[in-house]
């Protein structure tokens, strides 16, 4: 029970980390797949960095386990390209979904509901799936550390430390290119620009 309320907790903080950034904002998906505001990127990248500087030292002192996941190349281009297009298609992926829902938005109620029937069907179907898709191409479990045969704290910082690196350099890409003015999307938004106008 202690693991599934930490989730919890780490979830509704990580939810409320992407409602104050504006990240639950179906147009912040949209601005960023058409590389207007990659404000979104920018906070993945930071977000997924931060967890592996601490996650992989505290695997070290052994109190986290890091483990690799199970590499089967079709079942992963497969859900990467259904994953892509409901992302491209419905401007939210699972997260900001969650969160957008959270901060009372009826436009994510499809998708929130969208991600769980597909959850459904995907486990219905799975031993039709599994023969085609899990099956061939099934590489086993695998980390980038055991792959690379690197040390995996020592993986985990340089990673940590790279994407870190990775969002300076958006950022910095962003700021010396010339801006797109981008349509308001929401009511406060059209008010904001009008009294500056």
């Amino acid at each position: 029970m202690g693991i599934l309320l930490l989730g919890l907790v780490t979830g509704i903080a990580f939810g409320y980390i992407l409602y104050r950034a504006g990240v639950s904002r179906c147009g912040c998906i949209f601005d960023a797949l058409n590389l207007l505001n990659l404000k979104a990127v920018k906070l993945m990248l930071t977000a997924v960095a931060v967890g592996s500087l601490i996650v992989y030292p505290l695997s070290a002192l052994g109190l986290v386990s890091v483990g690799g996941k199970n590499l089967y190349v079709l079942g992963v281009l497969a859900g990467g390209a259904i994953f892509g297009l409901g992302f491209a298609v419905a401007g939210y992926c699972p997260g900001t979904a969650l969160a957008a829902l959270g901060a009372g938005r009826k436009d994510a109620w499809p998708m929130v509901l969208g991600g769980l029937l597909g959850a459904l069907a995907y486990a219905l179907v799975y031993p039709l799936l599994e023969p085609v898709l899990i099956r061939p191409l099934n590489y086993g479990r695998h980390s980038l550390p055991d792959f690379l045969g690197v040390n995996p704290v020592a993986m985990g910082l340089l990673f940590g430390a790279a994407l870190i690196g990775v969002v300076f350099l958006i950022d910095r890409w962003e700021k010396g290119r010339v801006k797109v003015p981008v349509r308001p999307t929401e009511p406060q938004d059209a008010r904001a620009v009008s009294r500056h106008m």
